[in-house]
């Protein structure tokens, strides 16, 4: 716990790019919308039970570190150390049991793009690496989609996973461009009508 430790003033800002921004699951004191900067979010990570099983994983959101790029999504501030380790034991088992680690990565506040000094903060999120037995990669967008049409696990069907994340992710950031996103939305609603 203590290695998580930007945790000033019993504080600690988790950054949500996945199903994170619609579904936390945990308690919280306020929410942001922000964006991590150097990141890029990419459907590249196997899942075996909330989204897909051992026949056909589902492929959910994960961070590939990109210094050009930058990932928007939503910034939630856990206030108080017994709520942070409730919070950080939650994820755990949310998160890092599905092949994902923690890193603290540096996200922008969006209400301060536009200033001289944007605010710019520490935050918790969870990055599946390569190095996970559970890591899928990239493939053929027309294959992802059909992959994602047909899995589904004990959360549910892969492909709410992806239009969920498509449609708040549009909602909340109107005028951004996530074209890896946008473009597997589309090919998995193709991929449903031909199912």
């Amino acid at each position: 716990m203590e290695a998580l430790s930007p945790v000033t003033n019993q504080s600690l800002w988790i950054f949500g790019y996945g199903s994170l921004i619609w579904n936390p699951g945990f308690a919280y004191s306020t929410s942001r919308k922000a964006y991590a900067i150097g990141w890029v979010r990419r459907m590249y990570q196997g899942n075996t039970y909330h989204r897909g099983d051992e026949k056909l994983p589902g492929r959910v959101a994960t961070l590939i570190e990109d210094s050009q790029s930058y990932t928007n999504g939503v910034v939630f501030r856990v206030d108080g150390k017994s709520a942070i380790a409730n919070v950080v034991k939650y994820l755990e088992q949310r998160e890092i049991d599905n092949g994902y680690t923690f890193r603290m990565v540096p996200v922008q506040i969006e209400s301060s793009l536009h200033r001289r000094r944007p605010t710019v903060i520490m935050a918790l999120t969870c990055v599946a690496d390569q190095q996970n037995e559970l890591y899928l990669g990239p493939d053929d967008p027309i294959k992802m989609g059909r992959e994602i049409a047909s899995a589904k696990g004990c959360s549910g069907p892969n492909c709410e996973y992806v239009l969920k994340l498509a449609e708040h992710v549009r909602k909340l950031f109107p005028n951004d461009r996530d074209d890896h996103l946008f473009q597997l939305e589309r090919h998995v609603k193709i991929a449903k009508l031909m199912l």
